[in-house]
């Protein structure tokens, strides 16, 4: 199985933020400060598209019980600490339904898309997946 283009998921999810319109932004949880970062920067492979790609994944393995092969590995010069270097599994398609559902309700939540709240979206899907996981493997 190929990856599919990295590159394109980029330049699409690029697309989404700035058609979306709203400011994306960094909460410094420390200060309360926001730090204003850019469609292309939040949907680098080194900088935030990480974490919009684990929340769509998460979305994902919560509807199908499958994931996108993330390979994702420690960069200690990105802006996570964290980068992106292919998606193996699922479709284009299929990764930017995710990806563009993930995003919209990260802009319905806030005058801004704050990239925080993807670490919030993550951690309750994986709660109801893990609540769903037991029940799924005793039917087997």
């Amino acid at each position: 199985m190929s990856a599919i283009d990295l590159a394109a998921i980029s330049a699409a999810q690029t697309r989404l933020l700035a058609e979306i319109g709203k400011p994306i932004e960094l909460l410094d949880r420390g200060t309360g400060k926001r730090v204003v970062v850019s469609p292309a920067d939040a949907a680098h492979p080194e900088a935030y598209l990480p974490i919009f790609l684990i929340s769509a994944e998460t979305l994902w393995l919560e509807l199908t019980g499958t994931g996108f092969a993330l390979d994702v590995s420690r960069t200690p010069d990105s802006a996570l600490g964290y980068a992106v270097r292919k998606v193996r599994a699922g479709s284009f398609t299929v990764v930017m339904l995710c990806l563009i559902d993930v995003t919209m309700r990260l802009a319905e939540m806030d005058d801004a898309l704050v990239l925080n709240h993807l670490i919030d979206f993550w951690g309750e899907a994986h709660g109801r997946i893990a609540d769903v996981a037991p029940t799924l493997q005793g039917a087997t």
